[in-house]
């Protein structure tokens, strides 16, 4: 019996590509590294920040990006486009008696700020962030999750949209669903999710 569902942030509950796409390739530009295109980023697309600041902003800091992040925020989350299911979703999800968390492999001050803008927070009883635990695909957010809301990883689902998602939730244990995600079982629509969890 499912009692509990973990989403990712960006690509899940909100449309973030072209937002993060932009704001990245701004951040190059300010510290002096070439733009990158649309195929690459989506080479590395729901990587860690640590990772990314390595491959394409070698020699800076994690602290320095995530300063500029943080003085530029509104011009990523202006572009930020919530799902239109998502506030029902999570609302009917939360109303039949199911844990939610939101598990994401992007930095606390910034999910933080999306999901209090959009009012998406007060669905969520634990958030874990790459500040807290190794990020994905490590399996730890997922782990830490369960035991936060006392559930057993067999008993929990993780929505995601990466394959680094699918590892994360292997590792775990917990039952995997792709969103516009070839995986055993996927969905096209946020709404498709009520179904699919609520029927098992």
């Amino acid at each position: 019996m499912i009692k509990a569902i973990f989403f990712d942030l960006d690509g899940v509950l909100v449309d973030s590509y072209m937002a993060w796409y932009n704001f990245f390739n701004q951040t190059l530009k300010h510290f002096g590294f070439p733009e990158i295109t649309v195929d690459v980023f989506q080479k590395h697309w729901g990587q860690s920040t640590e990772d990314d600041v390595r491959i394409f902003l070698p020699g800076k800091t994690i602290a320095e990006v995530r300063s500029y992040f943080l003085d530029h925020i509104e011009n990523f989350i202006d572009q930020v486009k919530v799902d239109p299911d998502a506030v029902e979703v999570l609302g009917y999800l939360s109303n039949h008696g199911l844990e939610l968390a939101c598990i994401t492999n992007s930095h606390r001050d910034i999910v933080e700020a999306v999901l209090t803008d959009y009012e998406l927070a007060h669905f969520f009883k634990v958030v874990l962030t790459a500040d807290d635990l190794p990020p994905k695909p490590a399996p730890d957010m997922l782990i830490k999750a369960c035991v936060q809301l006392k559930v057993r990883p067999v008993e929990a689902v993780f929505v995601g949209d990466t394959v680094t998602d699918i590892q994360a939730a292997e590792a775990a244990g917990c039952s995997f669903v792709g969103y516009r995600l070839d995986a055993k079982k996927k969905i096209i629509e946020l709404r498709e999710l009520l179904s699919l969890t609520l029927d098992e």
